[in-house]
């Protein structure tokens, strides 16, 4: 069974380091650097998932907030509407 690429690739260089590269050296270093980024390309979709997440929950919180302060409004409005109108009568 063969090593991780990884393995493979620090192994090459460390034992013969001014060799030149080989194909299958570039082919390593290729799977490595294939690999990275697919790490960094699924770990930018989870802070996506994520950002999204949160938007859809402060979004949420903000509508509630709005209800109250509008209700909150409307009923000091309706208030002093009845005390000047029974002031006035």
């Amino acid at each position: 069974m063969e090593n991780e690429p990884e393995e493979n690739l620090a192994d090459s260089f460390e034992h013969w380091p001014n060799e030149p590269a080989t194909r299958n050296d570039l082919r390593i270093l290729a799977t490595l650097v294939d690999r990275r980024f697919n790490k960094v390309d699924a770990q930018f979709q989870t802070m996506q998932t994520m950002i999204k997440e949160e938007l859809f929950e402060f979004r949420e919180a903000m509508r509630k907030e709005m209800f109250r302060f509008a209700g909150f409004l409307t009923f000091c409005g309706l208030t002093a509407l009845g005390i000047f109108a029974a002031a006035f009568r």
